[in-house]
């Protein structure tokens, strides 16, 4: 049985590492360390929230990160999927799926117009289909500015 939560300053530990786990799958160069630095200050703004999927002994076994924006041609708030990660025993078990749920769950008491996704590159062919799957389509390329 899978059950979920909205992760606090208390979850640090675990949401660095499940996020380490993303980041060495994508080759992004955060680590573990860097991680435990960074969560709670994001975790303490009110726009973003971080979720859990926990099995039946209470491990963690899958997060979803969310964010709150704002945009005129979104007409008003909507939300970003930041990372979404499940550990590689829990692939295919619907844990993704759940996460998923919970975070259009979310969206909606929110009242926002939509979700959007940063996805990886077209090499990561399953997680873009398990995207298609859940309803998201594809509306460009994303680029970034960094400081």
């Amino acid at each position: 049985m899978i059950s979920l939560l909205v992760a606090d300053e208390s979850h640090t530990p675990v949401v660095a590492a499940l996020l380490a786990g993303l980041f060495e799958d994508v080759e992004h160069n955060l680590g573990f360390e860097e991680l435990l630095d960074i969560f709670p200050d994001i975790d303490a703004d009110d726009h973003h929230s971080t979720l859990l999927a926990l099995n039946e002994d209470g491990d963690a076994v899958g997060v979803i990160t969310i964010a709150e924006c704002l945009s005129l041609s979104a007409g008003g708030r909507y939300g970003v999927i930041n990372e979404l990660y499940v550990v590689p025993d829990y692939r295919s078990a619907g844990v993704g799926k759940m996460l998923m749920d919970f975070a259009k769950e979310i969206g909606e008491q929110r009242g926002w117009t939509r979700i959007e996704v940063t996805t990886p590159g077209d090499e990561f062919d399953k997680t873009l289909r398990f995207y298609e799957r859940e309803g998201f389509v594809k509306i460009g390329p994303r680029y970034k500015f960094v400081f």
